[in-house]
């Protein structure tokens, strides 16, 4: 077969269809507009939505939280191998082996992914918030906390990491931040799930392929790093020279996106939410610093700020420390890569593209007690 196109990082090539998220003209999960969504849905709504294509009924929404509840619990040996793990041990590096170990005690290993899938997704997610909150209470010399049962999933979530229950603006803040991250069509980590899932390989692993894609440094998604631009800046009369100060190609953490060019509608979102949380624990000069940072990276570099942006802020504002961030991000991400993951499945079609050729050609083999040095 002859390869005539070849674009590196598969840059505009269309991979697949999906009915799980558009991008163009305006972020939707599922036909639904993300600011519809974060204003008048919930994180578990929404779940729903994205891993079983309709938004719930009472009656299934009853039975979808019913089942979260009964699974929230974790194997003993899960917070025995955190209590052993290396002290530069990651957040998302705990996650992962977390997700790993209960990978083990799922009753459904080798059944089939589209049916055994759905079941394994709403496992794992019950139990990553305590994967999360155990591993940040032990690795700062704490017990692992169980969850409350009158608490949401998202208050749980906080719950679980800082050991008192949030307030209303704190939980519902979490909760905008999450339906934010949920989703957001090919991302490296979302595809990494879906070529999993076209093996038909089990949730876990399709989920924990994701994650190692989501851990690389260059992927992005609740990055804490918008937070050193703010403090390199100072003071909000010295944005102008620090902006027009950095070099022409110089990457700003929180700018810029490979898709967006002149708005990312998450940020946009999430920074109503970074204005609310700032009044009420007394930040508004964090803001103006923001606002001004923003204000000047558009004049000089034409640069919209991403979901990063206003991300670390709220997460900061929630009193989370900041290699949570990420993690954070991830908990909520889950539920996408579990989407595609049972979408790519369910087309029935194996992720095998080809490659072009550009080594060496019709090389002579001789033995190695002929080869010379």
């Amino acid at each position: 077969m002859e390869i005539e196109n070849f674009f590196p990082g598969l840059r505009g090539v269309v991979a697949g269809e999906t009915e799980i998220c558009r991008i163009d003209g305006g972020l939707q999960y599922r036909g639904y507009c993300i600011h519809d969504l974060s204003e008048r849905s919930s994180f578990l709504e929404i779940a729903y939505l994205l891993l079983f294509d309709d938004l719930p009924s009472e009656d299934h929404f009853v039975d979808f939280l019913s089942v979260l509840h009964e699974e929230q619990t974790l194997p003993p040996i899960v917070l025995q191998v955190y209590a052993e793990l290396p002290a530069h041990t990651s957040a998302l590096s705990a996650m992962r082996t977390g997700i790993g170990l209960l990978s083990h005690f799922d009753p459904q290993p080798n059944e089939e992914l589209m049916h055994a899938g759905p079941d394994q997704v709403l496992r794992i997610m019950a139990r990553l918030p305590l994967l999360l909150g155990a591993w940040h209470r032990i690795r700062s010399g704490e017990a692992a906390l169980e969850p409350r049962v009158e608490l949401s999933y998202v208050a749980n979530l906080y719950y679980l990491i800082n050991g008192e229950a949030p307030s209303a603006l704190q939980e519902r803040s979490l909760e905008v931040a999450m339906i934010t991250a949920m989703e957001h069509e090919f991302t490296p980590s979302s595809f990494t799930a879906r070529c999993i899932g076209s093996t038909s390989a089990n949730m876990y692993g399709a989920i924990l392929g994701a994650l190692e894609a989501f851990i690389g440094i260059r992927h992005g998604g609740g990055d804490d790093l918008p937070l050193d631009v703010l403090d390199a800046v100072g003071r909000p009369r010295q944005v102008e020279d620090w902006v027009a100060g950095l070099p022409e190609h110089a990457i700003i953490p929180g700018f810029g996106h490979s898709i967006y060019r002149e708005c990312d509608p998450r940020a946009a979102v999430l920074e109503l939410v970074a204005g609310h949380l700032a009044r009420a624990c007394g930040r508004n000069d964090l803001e103006n610093m923001a606002d001004a940072i923003e204000r000047a990276v558009w004049q000089h570099r034409q640069i919209p700020p991403n979901i990063d942006w206003p991300w670390c802020r709220v997460m900061s504002y929630l009193g989370f420390s900041r290699d949570l961030f990420r993690a954070i991000f991830m908990v909520a991400r889950t539920v996408g890569w579990a989407a595609h993951t049972l979408e790519q499945c369910e087309s029935n079609e194996v992720i095998r593209p080809r490659a072009r050729y550009r080594g060496a050609e019709d090389c002579h083999f001789e033995p190695l007690r002929h080869r010379m040095r």
